[in-house]
């Protein structure tokens, strides 16, 4: 569908507990990379809400008190942990309420570009994504990943200016918007320059999610969900 730069909207979503839940899956992809990169038997994690991986690696390293080796390594052993386990994925996993409803009317929309922004690599955000088929909805080449930067607010600009280059359209706190679960996400949009839809359906009170300029029970309402969108 042709890209309508007047009015253009670039609409960045969170993943984890926003679109999917790997129920366990996630958990299970992660213990298996980090004892095979470090030899050392995954016993304890930090809390991970928000974080990105690069981040919630050394975090993890540390509770462990080893000197891990680099990050890239493990991010490699990762994402093959999770290509290893697709089915289950598939299975045990699942989109949350309206998810698939939601990403395919914003897909329609001429003035709005959307993709991710976060803390997954690119390599398991992809495949979260195809295996559940969101990737169909999203332009992945213009989101922002755990391994662009560490930084999660620095994750916002990045892909503002991944979107300018491809569409031709600027893209500031004005017209971007992320869509996330956590007050992480909030504080993301907050420090990296764009307005930001909460919803409440992974996990978190609405309550903890009253800084968002708006906030969703979840994603079944595409009505007020498009609108929160458009709104200026």
């Amino acid at each position: 569908m042709p890209f309508e730069q007047s009015d253009a909207v670039l609409v960045l979503w969170d993943i984890d507990h926003t679109l999917i839940e790997t129920r366990g899956v996630g958990r299970a992809a992660y213990a298996a990379a980090f004892e095979q990169v470090t030899g050392h038997r995954l016993e304890q994690m930090p809390h991970i809400t928000g974080r990105t991986e690069p981040d919630i690696y050394a975090a993890t390293a540390k509770l462990h008190n080893i000197d891990p080796p680099s990050f890239s390594i493990f991010a490699e052993a990762l994402s093959a942990a999770y290509l290893a386990r697709q089915d289950e994925l598939f299975h045990r996993g699942r989109t949350l309420p309206g998810a698939e409803e939601a990403l395919s009317l914003i897909a329609g929309t001429p003035t709005i570009r959307q993709s991710v922004l976060t803390g997954n690599t690119r390599a398991v955000a992809r495949t979260k994504l195809e295996v559940f088929g969101l990737d169909a909805y999203l332009d992945l080449e213009v989101g922002a990943y755990g391994d662009d930067d560490g930084n999660r607010p620095a994750l916002v600009p990045i892909a503002q200016s991944r979107a300018t280059k491809s569409y031709g359209a600027a893209f500031d706190h004005h017209n971007t918007v992320l869509i996330g679960d956590s007050p992480a996400d909030v504080e993301t949009a907050r420090k990296g320059g764009a307005r930001v839809i909460a919803v409440a359906a992974g996990g978190t009170p609405a309550s903890a999610l009253a800084d968002a300029d708006v906030v969703l029970d979840d994603l079944t309402d595409t009505d007020a969900l498009t609108k929160a969108i458009r709104a200026q």
